[in-house]
């Protein structure tokens, strides 16, 4: 192979890979990031009558019938002191009638008597309550313990949507009321107690599908 030869080839080798050299780079090049991507989860913080975190109540009736009336309520205003929207759940639990003995009445008209004989007191079979959603009647049961899944039922089905909604911020007022028809009972409820605790669930919105 003559002189010629070998520089021409050495030639094309070069250029060869001088383009393959710039064939693999960007000629221009332009660069955005963008600013601080950040993700917050809001809040749903439930407070009943300014007891936020704590036991929020603690009511007793006693002497039921010594003004010859037996009735009663109670009123809680319930706030959403979170930043979502959150629905509103009422429901009672630990509900036990008590029967705490019997004198001499209310033994020839009752075999139960025991003390404090929970699960045998009368008294709530006769007691009717109403529970109320911002003075709209939303629950009417009684307080026997055999109903006490129907005030969480009842509140569920008798509300349409978006009234139990709290917005962020946002307060409603629940009251419940009791009371018995005077024409109903008899010795059978001499002494007989009962108690309960109120549950109030705020649950988070989620969207629709």
């Amino acid at each position: 192979m003559n002189k010629k030869k070998i520089l021409a080839s050495s030639l094309i080798i070069a250029v060869v890979g001088t383009a393959g050299y710039f064939g693999s780079q960007a000629l221009f090049t332009d660069t955005e990031t963008s600013t601080t991507a950040n993700f917050t989860v809001g809040t749903l913080d439930l407070d009943v009558d300014g007891n936020n975190g704590q036991a929020f109540d603690n009511f007793q009736v006693s002497n039921i019938g010594a003004d010859g009336t037996v009735e009663g309520g109670r009123t809680w205003t319930i706030n959403n002191t979170g930043s979502l929207p959150g629905r509103l759940t009422f429901s009672l639990a630990s509900l036990e009638n008590y029967d705490n003995g019997c004198n001499e009445p209310e033994e020839l008209v009752d075999t139960t008597c025991a003390n404090p004989g929970p699960g045998e007191g009368e008294l709530g079979g006769y007691l009717n309550s109403v529970v109320k959603l911002n003075e709209e009647s939303i629950v009417n049961t009684t307080l026997a313990n055999a109903n006490i899944d129907e005030f969480q039922t009842q509140w569920l089905a008798n509300t349409i949507p978006g009234q139990r909604v709290i917005p962020a911020g946002g307060s409603v007022t629940v009251t419940m009321d009791w009371n018995i028809d005077h024409d109903a009972y008899g010795n059978e409820i001499q002494s007989d107690s009962l108690d309960f605790d109120v549950v109030f669930t705020l649950e988070q919105m989620a969207p629709a599908r």
